[in-house]
């Protein structure tokens, strides 16, 4: 540790507290405490870099999700390659690098039904981008419809026609409205026409 200078220290300390009067009082002792340690630590080495390269740099450097963006849950992945997707048509239903997720999709007009189901699809899609599980509970997905003003009464109904594309709480017979939704294989498929269609 090399030695103070005492004489240079009082005068780097009354500056502190010059600049310290400028700033609001309830800021004074934070900004004096960042000052003096900024003032009076030990400057640290910077670390040594080796040069690499430029084959080894290229190596290293991600192929996958483009600079900003973020990456992308397996679940998600999964359905990209199964469904012929691509992060492209994702980015065009949602801002994947906003943070919270930010839905920019439009869903399609004239037929409700066609629009309940699409919602349904993208409200479990942002589920899977959220947290890498492709499900919502079943109260969850009813207001969604609702926020868009597509609950009606052949929600329920539209649902029970699909029931082949879920699991859980929807089925031919009936929904049980505390569980949870889940997509089947064909959901699946649904879900990667659907984000296909929404893309366009």
């Amino acid at each position: 540790m090399s030695k103070l200078d005492f004489e240079k220290a009082k005068s780097d300390i009354a500056q502190i507290v010059e600049i310290v009067k400028m700033v609001p009082e309830a800021l004074q002792q934070r900004c004096f405490e960042l000052l003096f340690e900024r003032a009076f630590s030990e400057p640290k080495p910077a670390p040594k870099v080796e040069p690499k390269p430029p084959e080894a740099e290229k190596a290293n450097e991600p192929s996958e999700p483009a600079a900003g963006s973020k990456k992308l849950p397996g679940n998600i992945k999964a359905i990209l390659r199964r469904g012929d997707v691509t992060e492209d048509d994702l980015g065009k239903l949602f801002m994947l690098e906003h943070d919270p997720l930010l839905p920019v999709y439009k869903l399609p007009k004239g037929n409700t039904a066609k629009a309940q189901m699409a919602k349904v699809m993208m409200v479990l899609l942002e589920n899977g981008l959220l947290n890498n599980n492709i499900s919502a509970p079943y109260a969850e997905l009813r207001e969604a419809l609702k926020d868009e003003g597509l609950h009606d009464g052949n929600f329920n109904k539209a649902l029970k026609r699909n029931a082949d594309l879920f699991r859980g709480a929807i089925t031919k017979d009936g929904i049980d409205e505390n569980g949870t939704v889940e997509l089947s294989g064909p959901g699946l498929e649904k879900l990667a026409e659907t984000i296909k269609e929404l893309a366009q």
